[in-house]
């Protein structure tokens, strides 16, 4: 691995020379950075085997940087400025703003409760609930917990109402912490946000954010629903096997637009960046209003904030850096403003997996190298040692059965009680070991099978083969002592 990296990094750096000697004099840095880009982006896709990928880089001279590379999922089309990809969570802040249009215009604010425009909200503890407001919501502040948001998210729910009935849902659910009291990253407090658009507006999630959010901002390939993101080209990604792409069958969830499903493109990421650096014509939000959805609203860890949708951190080579990465089974994406340098981009793949999601927080400051005019850091492709580790234990597993299965006749056993705790051992293990993942990832079980299906396929083989392997010890034992008592009794 590490001779593969100083290969690309001598081959970067090459480039980055030879660029600058052999351009013709009226080339630009742009268009120097544009070839390192092209060059960094692909070698990314082909060392990290990412089938479709699409960026869009825009700057405060109003240079525009958008292009495609590879292939959607499903029918393979060629990916373009304009092909849609799921956000993730950077979907959020799309919601958020939707939020400070109606707080600009006097229909909601951040100190309102939820209960003030959603009546039937309720949690489990409804005096609790009554407390919390939408500024919590944005914030992530409300007491709700990651795991709760979790459980309602990624179900592929085709109604429209689905956001409403994934709400509803929470009326059993129990605050982890006080409202206002801790930050808990919780996909469940934008679902919060998106009925309350949807109840004061009177209108689905979906149509009021065509009609006033992706309208106003010319986001043409934008959707919010599955039946407009179809219509706009979004096709599935690739969920990631050891590494390998596998195209997913994973559907577009309607219940989970506010925090994770809308579609875009690079070029509607473009005209978001550009109204956050306030280039366009901005008659959608006033500059004190776009000051606040760019500002903290709590503190997330030591070194961050959470805002409106985004989170802000500092550095002393890039300043302030206002950013979301964002996630759904079959797609990863980053978006960052760099309101210091005068820049902003958003990154989008349709390939996913749990634990090569930081890849692309790589690729995302190796382009930010670029643009700065430094050379790129080297993304390493995660080495699945995981997996290979799980695989190598199911491996083994099958071993010791067909061992046992071949020597059960054979094998005498002494200490048959010692045994036969050992197989109810391996079976109490295999009963608890599919909790003990789910308590270890801090996920429920269907997450882990849609962000991590490698790991989940190989988990519950294991708890099969160690459930069959305890079966076998305890049918050797009871066997050998059967074949004794016959014989005795024969005698």
């Amino acid at each position: 691995m590490k001779n593969v990296s100083i290969k690309r990094l001598a081959m970067f750096t090459c480039l980055f020379l030879l660029t600058g000697i052999m351009s013709p004099a009226k080339s630009s840095a742009e268009e120097k950075a544009t070839a390192m880009i092209d060059s960094y982006v692909e070698a990314y896709m082909e060392e990290h085997q990412v089938p479709g990928v699409s960026i869009a880089i825009v700057k405060e001279n109003g240079d525009i940087y958008t292009k495609g590379w590879g292939v959607t999922g499903q029918s393979e089309e060629q990916v373009t400025p304009h092909t849609p990809f799921l956000l993730g969570s950077i979907s959020k802040s799309l919601t958020a703003l939707a939020i400070m249009k109606l707080m600009e215009d006097n229909v909601v604010n951040l100190e309102d409760r939820v209960v003030d425009h959603v009546s039937w909200f309720t949690l489990k503890d409804e005096q609790a609930s009554s407390r919390i407001t939408i500024e919590q919501l944005l914030s992530h502040t409300s007491g709700i917990s990651t795991y709760t948001g979790l459980q309602l998210a990624d179900r592929g729910a085709a109604d429209l109402h689905a956001i409403e009935q994934n709400v509803r849902e929470l009326k059993n659910i129990g605050l982890t912490a006080s409202p206002g009291e801790s930050y808990q990253y919780s996909d469940a407090n934008y679902l919060v946000l998106g009925t309350i658009i949807e109840e004061v507006s009177n209108q689905p999630f979906s149509e009021y954010m065509n009609d006033y959010i992706f309208a106003e901002l010319e986001m043409k390939d934008a959707a919010a629903d599955r039946n407009a993101a179809s219509e706009n080209g979004y096709l599935a990604g690739y969920q990631s096997w050891f590494g390998i792409p596998k195209k997913s069958s994973v559907p577009y969830d309607n219940g989970g637009a506010p925090y994770g499903y809308i579609a875009a493109s690079a070029q509607d990421m473009a005209r978001y960046v550009q109204f956050l650096m306030g280039d366009q014509d901005n008659s959608f939000l006033t500059k004190e209003s776009l000051e606040q959805f760019l500002s903290p609203l709590t503190q997330s860890r030591a070194d961050r904030y959470y805002g409106f949708g985004l989170m802000l951190t500092e550095s002393d080579i890039n300043g302030k850096m206002v950013w979301h990465a964002g996630s759904t089974p079959d797609s990863r994406s980053e978006f960052f403003l760099l309101p210091d340098k005068g820049w902003g981009g958003a990154i989008l793949t349709n390939k996913n997996h749990i634990l090569e999601e930081t890849s692309l927080t790589g690729l995302r400051d190796g382009i930010i190298d670029i643009v700065n005019g430094q050379e790129p850091i080297i993304v390493e492709k995660p080495f699945p040692l995981l997996q290979l580790v799980v695989l190598g234990a199911a491996v083994l597993l099958v071993f010791l059965f067909v061992y046992l299965l071949v020597n059960t006749k054979k094998r005498n056993i002494k200490k048959k009680k010692s045994w036969q705790a050992i197989g109810a051992l391996l079976i109490i293990i295999a009963i608890a070991s599919m909790p003990t993942l789910i308590y270890i990832a801090g996920s429920p079980w269907h997450s882990i099978k849609l962000f991590a299906p490698d790991i989940a396929l190989l988990a519950v083989s294991i708890a099969i083969l160690l459930a069959l392997n305890g079966l076998m010890v305890i049918y050797m034992s009871a066997n050998r002592k059967g074949k004794q008592l016959i014989t005795k009794y024969r005698k």
